[in-house]
């Protein structure tokens, strides 16, 4: 009986398998990342969802809650850990730095309107107690933009960058910052919510 119920909540506390292979994103040359840093909740079998460019490193977890989001990464790019949650699309460009522990997530996560989200506890735990995290969750009513990172951006450790947002060209992002509008081209932003304090070269 114990051994019974110990192993019906193994399963239920079990982590979405990743995919064991590459048929979810595709590898620039001299790029590294560990294909089990990728999570599909709903995949579609050798359709792309991440796109990693050339002489890239890459660690974190990417997580696409839906089958039609998208994330490109461009060219030397560094990525030091986090997350990003993705149901739309993120964009980042060539010589972008991540410090670890940031999360960039181009959704809301849950309607805004309590009506709208009533179920939502009730779907996770359907799809929690079905080893099938996330389901029978319902994206749409989840408001959703686009994020793009431009080339040369400098993100420090621990930020949050909220969905709609643009990080300009050459711009940082200080340490622990939540970042929910747009950072204009060269500009340093700090706080919560992040503002101007000024600009760089």
């Amino acid at each position: 009986m114990f051994r019974k119920i110990k192993n019906r909540l193994r399963q239920i506390l079990k982590p979405p398998q990743p995919p064991t292979n590459t048929q979810y994103f595709s590898l620039g040359k001299n790029s590294t990342f560990n294909s089990k840093s990728i999570f599909v909740r709903n995949p579609i079998p050798n359709h792309k969802f991440l796109s990693i460019g050339e002489d890239c490193e890459i660690s974190g977890k990417f997580i696409f809650e839906i089958n039609n989001g998208k994330i490109k990464i461009g060219n030397r790019t560094f990525i030091g850990g986090g997350k990003f949650i993705c149901i739309d699309e993120i964009n980042i460009g060539d010589d972008v730095m991540f410090s670890w522990g940031c999360t960039i997530m181009d959704n809301n996560a849950h309607s805004l309107i309590s009506e709208e989200r009533k179920n939502d506890v009730l779907d996770w735990k359907k799809g929690l107690q079905e080893n099938k995290i996330g389901k029978y969750k319902d994206w749409s009513n989840v408001k959703r933009a686009p994020i793009h990172i431009k080339n040369k951006a400098w993100i420090g450790f621990n930020c949050i960058i909220l969905k709609g947002v643009t990080i300009g060209e050459g711009a940082i992002v200080a340490a622990g910052s939540v970042v929910t509008k747009n950072v204009p081209d060269y500009a340093v932003v700090a706080g919560n919510p992040a503002k101007i304090i000024k600009y760089t070269t």
